[in-house]
């Protein structure tokens, strides 16, 4: 029962890291390009796309967190 609970809460924590990830990175890589435009700087722009690559693999763990406490018995 307790690594099942482990599980749970691993999921739930890591989809509320996801959540502010989401809004952030496509925030920057947005200011990303209009920073490339204007001065050709790309700082933003590598952060934004290391964000979003961050992003996608924290969801995929949380949602794999989610489901193996869901269906493992």
């Amino acid at each position: 029962m307790n690594n099942k609970k482990s599980h749970l809460q691993r999921g739930i924590n890591i989809m509320a890291a996801v959540l502010p990830l989401l809004i952030l990175s496509p925030v920057l890589v947005n200011i990303g390009f209009k920073a490339l435009q204007k001065d050709g700087i790309y700082g933003f722009l590598i952060v934004g796309i290391l964000l979003a690559i961050a992003t996608i693999i924290l969801f995929v763990l949380g949602i794999r967190a989610l489901l193996s406490h869901l269906f493992k018995d």
